[in-house]
């Protein structure tokens, strides 16, 4: 009878734990750059032919406990990169394994694609 009501109990403590530790919490990190770039990328093909469209978008990279996140921002529905984030400025940075989100002012998150991640480079450092 303890045998029944232990097992599951063991079963649901095991994966709350693990959603726990899922979880992520948010870093202080400090943006090093913000960086407006373009692309080209082909709209449609007439008569063999390529026509093409530049697409800007935004990379930043953000300095988090000595490691640099290179992330590229990725907009929903037309959403434009928020003015306020600056080189040389604090941001509550949360890391996942392809993606970084930044927190704005109000609360809601900005989501980046990790293109690379490097140590910081410092200027006193010696070789």
């Amino acid at each position: 009878m303890r045998l029944r009501i232990l097992t599951p109990g063991l079963v649901v403590l095991i994966a709350l734990t693990a959603a726990h530790a899922v979880r992520r919490e948010y870093a202080n990190g400090k943006i090093v750059e913000v960086q407006e770039r373009s692309r080209d990328r082909v709209l449609l093909y007439q008569v063999n032919t390529p026509i093409m469209t530049e697409d800007p978008y935004v990379t930043v990279s953000v300095d988090v406990h000595g490691t640099v996140y290179e992330g590229e921002f990725l907009p929903h529905n037309q959403e434009l990169f928020p003015d306020f984030w600056k080189a040389d400025e604090t941001v509550s940075v949360r890391t996942d394994k392809h993606f970084m989100y930044l927190k704005r002012e109000d609360g809601t998150e900005a989501k980046f694609l990790i293109l690379s991640k490097s140590q910081a480079h410092f200027a006193g450092e010696s070789h």
